[in-house]
């Protein structure tokens, strides 16, 4: 399974670390934790970030990859945590 937070450009983000070890966590006493730490770094990025044009690729970026933890709430625990 490829996971990819990147934007369309290919551009590396420094966050992506944390959603990805979030998606591919296999231990289901650890996944949640995994999440929620994945959701504040995303989080915390948002807010650090200005609301400019050249910053719209990476805010694009953290949005999905914000939908992609809800996903995968929903995937691992049939609900929202």
């Amino acid at each position: 399974m490829a996971i990819s937070f990147s934007s369309s450009r290919g551009q590396q983000f420094s966050w992506e670390e944390v959603c990805t070890a979030a998606a591919l966590e296999t231990d289901h006493a650890r996944i949640e934790e995994r999440i929620r730490v994945a959701e504040d770094t995303l989080m915390a990025r948002l807010l650090e970030l200005p609301n400019t044009p050249e910053h719209l690729p990476e805010i694009k970026a953290l949005e999905n990859a914000l939908k992609a933890m809800v996903n995968l709430k929903q995937e691992r625990f049939g609900h929202w945590r």
